[in-house]
């Protein structure tokens, strides 16, 4: 089944004047934006450089080779979809401007944020998802126990210093937790900018706490947002959401599913199936009821001892600890041994409630798989 990269095949010399920018031209755009451009794209918004152009700057740089090592969580076809669609008259003379990235330990933050421009008269706000990093990671956890995060803080900001600096009508969006940033900044928003918004693109983004979700800010949004979830969604499923949605239908299994690339598309639109796997209804129901069930002190207890159990490894990225696994098992182990008796306890009776909330929920996934009705969707599918 085709995914992205052929969409730009079947696509790529149809200018946006002749076929409308639609759902699969913003998950390519999202998808490119994991890519490093520091030093290729301007961080000022008067500043522009084609897709075309940065993507030959990407291909020369000195430091191509670990440009393109985009990490464990991304695939690696990302830089052949920015060459594919660079090189095509749909995308080549798409505008780059205001690129920024950051990283922080202490404010454990990983943000990253550009915006396109293209020739329908549109400019395009990307939010880039968690990347390889377990700070980033980190901060996708404190999003169910903090109010805001450091990312959601900055996404705003920069959404709003982007509408000062353009001119125009506005979409934006991102894939993972940069669909959760978008859907954040437009929410928060002044409304003389909110107006000139005309869509919110999530691809696979987590949610945000309930409370969140049921503001007014939240709910004038919610007709403007496009989400969209492969059929078994993990990251999807975290916390609560606001909108409709369309569930895609995917060639991977499991939390793989989460890769845009494995998303099933015609040259018309995505491949779209009528609910969620039963197995993607249980983590949804699993995982919200486990994390509704514990008390403000005791989310926040969870994932600073967890990811303190991690930062044992001293590994900084998913890729480096799968890389010396057996070695960081065993410093995990040594880490959680040396836990003091309260935050060991902590994380055995979090999981034991997760598990018994799982096995709690299980027949009705059994009756699912068994031929049962497909599983319902945590809101109002789009149509």
């Amino acid at each position: 089944m085709a995914n992205i990269i052929d969409y730009i095949a079947w696509r790529g010399d149809l200018p946006f004047s002749v076929v409308p920018f639609n759902d699969i031209d913003s998950l390519i755009l999202c998808q490119i934006s994991y890519l490093d451009f520091s030093g290729i794209v301007s961080e000022r918004f008067k500043e522009y450089i084609t897709l075309d152009d940065a993507a030959s700057l990407f291909r020369s740089a000195k430091d191509f080779s670990k440009r393109r090592k985009v990490g464990a969580m991304i695939n690696s076809q990302t830089v052949e979809l920015l060459f594919a669609a660079a090189s095509s008259k749909r995308f080549g003379d798409v505008k780059a401007c205001g690129y920024t990235t950051r990283f922080d330990l202490q404010k454990e933050e990983q943000f990253s944020a550009v915006t396109f421009l293209t020739d329908d008269k549109y400019a395009f706000v990307v939010f880039r998802g968690t990347d390889d990093t377990i700070i980033g990671w980190k901060e996708d956890f404190n999003m169910g126990v903090l109010e805001t995060v450091p990312s959601q803080i900055d996404a705003l900001f920069y959404l709003t210093e982007a509408m000062k600096s353009i001119r125009g009508r506005f979409r934006t969006g991102g894939h993972s937790k940069g669909g959760n940033l978008s859907i954040y900044a437009a929410a928060n928003i002044d409304r003389k900018f909110k107006k000139r918004i005309s869509c919110v693109y999530n691809n696979d983004g987590p949610g945000f706490r309930e409370e969140t979700v049921a503001s007014s800010c939240f709910r004038s949004l919610a007709p403007k947002i496009r989400s969209f979830y492969p059929q078994l969604s993990i990251v999807g499923m975290l916390f609560s959401h606001a909108g409709s949605y369309t569930v895609v239908e995917s060639e991977q299994a499991g939390i793989r599913q989460h890769d845009p690339f494995s998303w099933h598309l015609t040259k018309d639109g995505f491949v779209s199936l009528p609910g969620f796997d039963a197995a993607s209804e249980w983590f949804h129901d699993t995982f919200n009821a486990w994390f509704r069930a514990l008390s403000e002190a005791e989310r926040s207890r969870f994932v600073g001892t967890l990811f303190k159990v991690l930062q044992a490894t001293d590994a900084r990225t998913n890729s480096e600890l799968e890389k010396n696994w057996w070695q960081n098992s065993a410093k995990i182990v040594g880490a959680f041994a040396k836990l003091d008796g309260p935050s060991r306890d902590n994380i055995i009776k979090t999981v034991q409630l997760l598990f018994q909330i799982g096995h709690h929920n299980l027949p009705a996934v059994q009756f699912l798989q068994s031929g049962g009705a497909r599983a319902k969707a945590p809101v109002k599918s789009r149509t």
